[in-house]
């Protein structure tokens, strides 16, 4: 018996553009817990994604958990839960 009928998936990237009042879910590794997380967010008009001083690539979002503004450093995935009626 072969393996030839096993689908596979490949990765592919998706472009969404996020808009006021947006929701989703954020996933990163954070530093400070030493481990993957995960955060309901929002973004709002502070809301930014951009590149440091020293090139790293941060994104700044509202936490809905925490009521606070947070920044993802690196590599974070969006799952996208809802928009402006959601």
């Amino acid at each position: 018996m072969g393996y030839d009928n096993i689908p596979y998936i490949t990765k592919e990237r998706i472009i969404m553009k996020l808009e006021i009042n947006d929701t989703f879910t954020i996933g990163y590794f954070a530093k400070k817990h030493n481990k993957r997380i995960f955060r309901k967010g929002k973004w709002t008009e502070l809301s930014r994604e951009w590149i440091s001083k020293s090139g790293e690539k941060l994104f700044t979002y509202y936490d809905l958990t925490n009521e606070g503004y947070r920044t993802a450093k690196g590599q974070y995935t969006l799952i996208a839960v809802g928009g402006n009626n959601a």
